[in-house]
């Protein structure tokens, strides 16, 4: 076990901010008794209780007394104990220290009255008053409020065996090198022509490249000249330092977490109406120039085989975030992505048919421009990622893609096509178009054709027929509505009476309907011999 984590007497987290929620934000006596015998069950689970716990405990216990306890002695003596108890208990580490009690008192903020009292309580004959210690004990609950239950509430957590907590420290360093590269990847589109830090126009985001390295690379560069970090530097320092910044094992979940952040630039509003505004809403796109802006942060991903998890959390991205701007967005780069692995492939087949040795031996740069001689058309057509990769093969599986595209989702009409281009063995060209047009149907019901009226009682037909009355301009109280109220009936005699003894029939329960392909009837399939 964790030497952060310790056996406590709540049976869950729960329980405590039940209990804490009862003692201080409810006036009411009922939930302050209610949090006094779940403290008594912690008491009988574990006798030694935590120092703060212990002593809202006793002065708990007897406010509640005072409410019902009509001897004004034993009340007297009961407070007394308890507000003893209290100072013993808060003050016990700083005299431990060698300091005297109101040294301790004034370190731990605790009135000097209070102290007095103690002393009183301890060493005279006669008690204190009633109603002084009625206000010691609401500014002693007050006091464990504010210095244990309201500073220990952050750290009180749930531990789950087996399960290993994300490290916060890991969880910053990545938010750092995710919004490093996302930055630098921006800086190094061929659009923006910026060559070295320097020339980097905007004054925020030159600061946040070099604080960010700073962070990430300690003392390795120098940034005393900026004319001289050129931004390809800073690409070739961030990718030999990847593996030693993505050892966590919660990376994935991290990554995803950083760029769908609200303030990640990978799905930044304000960049997307700046570069891309046309594009997006009036073709449905995402425009050449704005892509580029993140070639490097998606190359980025690919090389250290974080993508696919990427493109994963997208698609799931496009089926819960209420933005339907972000979540057009996200479905948009999950398209991207996939034309871009597509692309991938095909230039992997191409090359490994002339010359199997040339992928591993040229740089990416040289296949880069290999790539761009053999499909000259494609310049200017959107992302293009790091061919050495190849795709992961689940995602050519049909298999793992199935609960992506049979799933409802509005924003599927954007990436199913790319998604099933991937696929080995590859699906017919027919059978996509059929599964495109299908899920268009599905996210946008509206465009489809108008529902026709569903009868199947007579009420509905009677309904049905009055709305095409109305339609008509006709009274629906005239005599014309009598007569069909008459041939509603006649066909309704008739129908019961084909059900019983003319063609209808009950359909057996022999067959297995789960087999049976839309509109066929299972008597209707023929049999292979």
């Amino acid at each position: 076990m964790s030497q952060s984590c310790q056996i406590v007497p709540w049976f869950k987290s729960k329980e405590w901010f039940e209990v804490y929620e009862k003692i201080y934000s409810s006036p009411s006596l009922k939930s302050k008794q209610e949090a006094l015998e779940i403290l008594l069950v912690w008491k009988a689970r574990c006798p030694s209780l935590p120092a703060g716990i212990e002593s809202t405990l006793g002065l708990l216990e007897v406010h509640i007394q005072d409410s019902t306890q009509v001897n004004e002695k034993l009340l007297r003596l009961a407070y007394a104990t308890a507000m003893m108890r209290f100072v013993n208990h808060m003050l016990d580490a700083e005299i431990a220290k060698g300091a005297s009690l109101h040294q301790a008192a004034k370190v731990s903020d605790v009135p000097d009255w209070i102290i007095d009292l103690r002393h009183d309580t301890a060493h005279n004959n006669v008690l204190p008053s009633l109603e002084i210690l009625r206000e010691a004990s609401l500014i002693g609950l007050e006091w464990l409020n504010n210095n244990y239950w309201s500073k220990h509430r952050d750290y009180i957590k749930d531990f789950v065996s087996g399960h290993k907590e994300i490290n916060s420290t890991d969880e910053n360093k990545i938010s750092v090198l995710i919004n490093f590269c996302t930055t630098l990847s921006i800086c190094a589109s061929p659009s923006c022509k910026i060559k070295n830090v320097s020339e980097i126009a905007d004054n925020n985001m030159r600061e946040a490249i070099i604080n960010d390295a700073q962070d990430l690379f300690a003392n390795s560069m120098d940034f005393s000249n900026l004319k001289t970090v050129s931004i390809v530097s800073l690409v070739n320092t961030l990718n030999i330092n990847a593996k030693r910044l993505l050892k966590s094992k919660n990376t994935p979940a991290l990554v995803n977490k950083a760029l769908t952040s609200e303030d990640s630039l990978f799905l930044s509003s304000d960049l997307l109406h700046y570069l891309c505004e046309t594009d997006f809403y009036v073709k449905g796109k995402l425009s050449f120039q704005y892509v580029q802006c993140f070639e490097v942060l998606l190359t980025f991903l690919q090389t250290n085989d974080l993508l696919m998890d990427f493109v994963q959390d997208l698609i799931k991205f496009t089926n819960e975030e209420n933005d339907s701007e972000k979540r057009k967005l996200a479905a948009l780069w999950v398209s991207e992505t996939l034309q871009a692995l597509k692309k991938s492939v095909l230039f992997s087949h191409k090359i490994k048919g002339s010359d199997p040795d040339q992928t591993r031996n040229k740089k990416r740069n040289e296949l880069k421009l290999l790539y761009k001689h053999w499909f000259p058309n494609e310049k200017r057509s959107g992302l293009l990622l790091d061919v050495h990769k190849g795709v992961p093969s689940e995602w050519m599986d049909i298999k793992f893609i199935q609960p992506i595209i049979s799933a409802y989702n509005p924003y599927l009409i954007y990436f199913i096509k790319p998604l099933l281009d991937l696929v080995e063995p590859s699906v017919s060209k027919i059978n996509i178009e059929k599964i495109c047009n299908l899920a268009k149907i599905i996210s946008t019901p509206e465009s489809g054709p108008a529902h026709s009226i569903k009868v199947y009682t007579i009420e509905d037909l009677q309904s049905s027929q009055t709305s095409r009355i109305v339609a008509q301009g006709q009274d629906p109280d005239s005599d014309c509505m009598e007569i069909c109220e008459e041939e509603i009936l006649e066909n309704t005699t008739v129908c019961e009476e084909e059900f019983q003894t003319g063609i209808w029939q009950r359909a057996s329960t022999n067959y297995n309907w789960s087999l049976c392909p839309v509109g066929i009837l299972p008597w209707q399939i023929r049999i292979k011999h």
